[in-house]
């Protein structure tokens, strides 16, 4: 693993852990609704990070492999949304069930973490809206997307970006291989506004 990237992954982790022990401290003083759900917010993005950060320094040392199975894409995609809220009660996130296939096949906890990744991206740019699907593309692969209604690529950030998710999507991507096909990550502005992150599997 890039020394830099861990560097700032930890630095990163640290300044959040500061944040939450404040939002407790508050919370403690004065409980409040809104304060329990930043708290909750702050500590599943927490705990996605140290998951991504531990399962790319094991993508570093050991190689990751994907344990492909048969996942219904939008059960699955639910379930994501469930388990990782935005913490941002003006957000909201749609999924696009239209066309979506009725099974996927791909390592659901793996391809979990890079949605989960995308969400939290997504989430920082988001006006209002974050767009979710999956639908097979014409060269037979999945194709999940994560679309916001921000400003789009090149938007100025008052924090900025370790680079821990764009490295993490990759090496799951690329973890899932078919012949000599291998999956792919996209970020791009969208024609229709904002951007769009896609995560592309053989």
């Amino acid at each position: 693993m890039d020394t830099r990237l861990a560097a700032a992954v930890v630095h990163d982790i640290k300044n959040a852990l500061g944040v939450l022990e404040g939002m407790l401290a508050e919370l403690a003083q004065q409980p409040t609704r809104e304060q329990a759900g930043s708290a909750q917010a702050m500590c599943a993005t927490l705990h996605e990070r140290l998951i991504g950060f531990l399962t790319l320094y094991k993508a570093s040392s050991q190689g990751l492999k994907a344990r492909v199975d048969a996942v219904n894409p939008e059960d699955f995609l639910k379930a994501v949304i469930r388990d990782n809220p935005s913490g941002r009660a003006d957000l909201k996130i749609n999924i696009q069930a239209e066309g979506m296939p009725v099974l996927g096949f791909f390592d659901e906890n793996l391809v979990g973490l890079a949605i989960s990744a995308a969400l939290q991206n997504a989430a920082r740019f988001a006006r209002t809206t974050i767009d979710v699907g999956c639908a097979m593309d014409p060269s037979g692969d999945l194709a999940f997307t994560v679309r916001d209604d921000g400003p789009g690529l090149g938007a100025k950030e008052d924090k900025p970006s370790t680079g821990l998710g764009t490295a993490l999507c990759t090496a799951i991507a690329e973890a899932h291989r078919k012949g000599d096909r291998i999956g792919s990550v996209t970020l791009e502005d969208h024609s229709g506004g904002g951007a769009v992150f896609t995560l592309r599997l053989p």
